[in-house]
């Protein structure tokens, strides 16, 4: 979050204090502190909750979560009473107002000036004042927009040092407060990001093999343990951006009488094979014209001063059209562009068709604003119009480019690292609005695959360099083996100009005594996974294995037995460190269950795995029952999204019944 003053704040959202204090009664409950505000002092709350009293949801649960983190931090509970229960004779105490209350309204805080997720935070006298920009709907939406709860977040954030690591009360770090004072100020307070996002993986589920994830009551409490937690992380967006593969079903809608629409391979209109997928000719005026309407048939040319956007996202598979009008749009292809294309990527034998999109994105664009100045036309840099376009091409910024790398997971060489940061500095140049639109997070299974180095380093470049928002694919809650990658993951939404080893310092701090140990052991698989480079290519590659689908396929060769003994010990040391300190022993043992778990998946693998033509769920009975056994002991840990193994593990092994294997499709 980032805190504006009142002078930068562009809509004007605060007035001053002068006609209201001028006014206030009695007046030595209105003297301003010299040292700010205190919450905590010797260490019990010295503050009353306040809400209005009819609070919308989000401001009611607003004050659950901060009279919970307080609690937590001293062990006593502040007083919550709605604001008609607060007397003049009681504002000699001191007040936290939440939300839409009369005392923030006659402190000058004018609502109807507080953009979307913002939220006025000043200091009144002995009173804090923390008033957002609520709308209706469950606090924990991420289209619900919860500038007061965001506001709490901030406050427990910066003053009380609370640090949400993983979803549960474990995974919520408080530290004992013996006083807590909010220094002097008067700021608005709003998400860097206009889109924070990161996919729930909600839908990652095994549905032939539901015995290998969670329990139904233990999926749905992980699930509302993991919306809070998103929260807690400040996700969500300002405006309700609607993309994606736009044109899935138009060959069926539109190919008999717009083939003109369709990519042209080999002298034929459409998918090449029955079924098959298909790009489209990007290019075609028709197609832009059909793109608006559709647009405006939902409501797109609606006046209003929010943008609306045209969805012009190209279908999951590479840019194809061979016809002359779209080539005519292509630029040269960029002299290194094949160094960096693995080999047997499915864009290896494509051309480099970037130019032809991003003109294309422009076209729309135009016709679009004819109806609505503020129509935003999205597309994705992706598959072979992933590499920056070479041809000069300047774009309006109410074009929006979804960065979405494909083929380059983690870890990558030096040379791949800069070559793809290159790739967005090249959109960024274009001038059009980019997100990043990453696929990242749904390699390494439930392995210690530790990566947060370079993806801090690849995040905070992009945020650097007109970065507007995020949209990663996806979340599958491996928290006690890639704790690093996940926090950093979330924790650079917040903060994004912090360096990262300053923010994983967060992280190990909540293991107190053994913070450094744990730290040891992060780093031994952070070198582990970056050493294995091409050992991990190589694997794929020869078992036939997905980095994201089907990783299950090669975890006991990359994550073979003897590889986890030494991660182990390092374990063991940390316990050693926490002994005497119960909260941090709990989170050492927590990393230990996620271990033991990576490590009967290893084993399970080796005897179950698809890669093997001579694997079946007869030689690996005993692995497979070990693992379940363990899974059904630990599920509400939250060591893992056990549902998302079961989906990786059922294209992945032979398993009891119908082994359910597909083809890898492209993430979405």
């Amino acid at each position: 979050m980032r805190a504006l003053s009142r002078r930068t704040f562009a809509q004007g959202a605060l007035l001053g204090l002068s006609h209201w204090l001028g006014v206030c009664r009695p007046a030595d409950a209105y003297h301003q502190p010299s040292d700010g505000v205190t919450l905590v002092a010797e260490g019990r709350p010295v503050v009353t909750l306040v809400t209005p009293d009819t609070p919308t949801d989000s401001v009611h649960y607003a004050a659950v979560e901060l009279r919970w983190h307080i609690e937590k931090a001293t062990g006593s509970q502040p007083a919550t009473v709605t604001e008609s229960k607060v007397t003049s004779a009681r504002l000699g105490k001191t007040h936290i107002f939440l939300g839409d209350t009369q005392f923030a309204r006659k402190a000058g805080v004018d609502f109807d000036a507080l953009g979307p997720e913002s939220c006025a935070i000043r200091t009144v006298g002995r009173h804090l004042c923390i008033a957002g920009h609520d709308t209706s709907g469950s606090p924990v939406d991420v289209n619900t927009s919860a500038g007061t709860l965001f506001g709490v977040y901030e406050l427990l954030d910066r003053y009380f040092a609370v640090r949400w690591l993983w979803p549960g009360e474990l995974g919520t770090f408080v530290p004992k407060a013996e006083s807590v004072v909010v220094p002097l100020q008067d700021c608005v307070v709003t998400p860097r990001f206009m889109q924070r996002h990161v996919r729930t993986g909600a839908g990652l589920r095994a549905k032939d093999h539901a015995e290998m994830g969670f329990t139904a009551a233990a999926a749905e409490e992980y699930m509302n343990a993991q919306a809070a937690f998103l929260r807690r992380n400040r996700m969500g967006r300002r405006i309700p951006a609607r993309y994606g593969h736009a044109f899935v079903n138009w060959w069926r809608q539109y190919g008999a009488e717009h083939p003109e629409w369709f990519q042209l391979v080999n002298g034929k209109r459409g998918p090449s094979w029955l079924g098959g997928r298909f790009s489209m000719c990007i290019s075609n005026p028709g197609l832009h014209e059909e793109i608006v309407s559709q647009w405006r048939q939902h409501g797109g040319d609606r006046p209003g001063h929010l943008p609306t956007f045209v969805n012009a996202v190209e279908n999951d598979v590479p840019g194809q059209c061979e016809c002359d009008a779209c080539k005519a749009l292509d630029g040269p292809e960029p002299p290194s562009y094949r160094k960096f294309i693995p080999s047997k990527s499915k864009i290896a034998s494509k051309p480099f068709v970037s130019d032809r999109y991003a003109r294309s994105w422009q076209a729309i664009q135009q016709i679009a604003a004819k109806y609505n100045s503020n129509a935003v036309v999205v597309g994705y840099a992706y598959m072979n119009y992933f590499a920056a376009p070479t041809s000069g091409v300047k774009l309006s910024p109410n074009i929006m480019v979804g960065f979405c790398p494909s083929s380059w997971f983690y870890p990558r060489s030096g040379d791949e690292q800069d070559w793809i940061k290159a790739q967005w500095s090249g959109w960024a140049d274009t001038q059009a609005k980019l997100f990043m639109r990453a696929n990242y997070f749904l390699d390494g299974y439930c392995m210690p695959h530790i990566f947060s180095t370079q993806f801090a380093d690849e995040f905070q470049s992009a945020a650097n360099n007109g970065m507007v928002g995020t949209d990663f694919d996806s979340l599958t809650g491996h928290w006690a083996t890639q704790g690093p990658n996940l926090y950093l993951l979330l924790r650079l939404h917040i903060r994004p100009d912090v360096p990262a080893d300053s923010l994983l310092s967060e992280y190990y701090s909540a293991f107190g005594p053994a913070a450094a140990d744990v730290r040891k052991y992060f780093d031994f698989w952070e070198a582990y996974t970056s050493d294995g480079r091409a050992r991990l290519h190589d694997t794929f590659e020869a078992l036939g294995a997905s980095r994201w689908r089907s990783w299950a396929k090669a975890a006991h060769a990359i994550y073979p037995e003897e590889s986890f003994a030494p991660a182990e010990a390092l374990l063991d040391r940390a316990a050693s460190s926490a002994n005497g300190d119960q909260e941090a022993s709990m989170r050492v043992q927590f990393l230990r269950l996620g271990l033991q778990h990576a490590k009967l998946c290893s084993l399970a693998a080796a005897k179950l795995t698809l890669g093997n033509p001579d694997s079946n769920s007869e030689k690996g009975r005993a692995e497979l029952q070990a693992l379940l056994a363990f899974r059904r002991a630990h599920e509400r840990m939250w060591i893992s999204n056990l549902n998302h193994c079961a989906w990786v593990e059922s294209t992945s092994w032979t398993l009891p019944g119908v082994a359910v294997q597909s083809q890898d499709p492209d993430p979405e």
